[in-house]
């Protein structure tokens, strides 16, 4: 595979939108939206949590927070 049909895939399969989606959600938001089950979602949305708790905060509903809550 090239990197014209690499990049071809990438659109079709809107991944970049879906990591951007879980980022945002994880960093700005705090909670998973769960409606969304894209792998690169759920990707995103650990790696904004992690951004969220290196800035000093502990809001993020990750799923090591979930089994705590438990």
């Amino acid at each position: 595979m090239d990197l014209v049909e690499l990049d071809k895939a990438i659109k079709d399969k809107k991944v970049l939108y879906a990591f951007k989606d879980g980022v945002a959600d994880g960093l700005l938001h705090g909670e998973r939206d769960d409606t969304k089950t894209h792998h690169y979602y759920k990707l995103g949305y650990e790696y904004g949590c992690v951004m969220f708790d290196m800035l000093g905060t502990d809001v993020c509903r990750t799923t090591i927070n979930d089994k705590e809550l438990v």
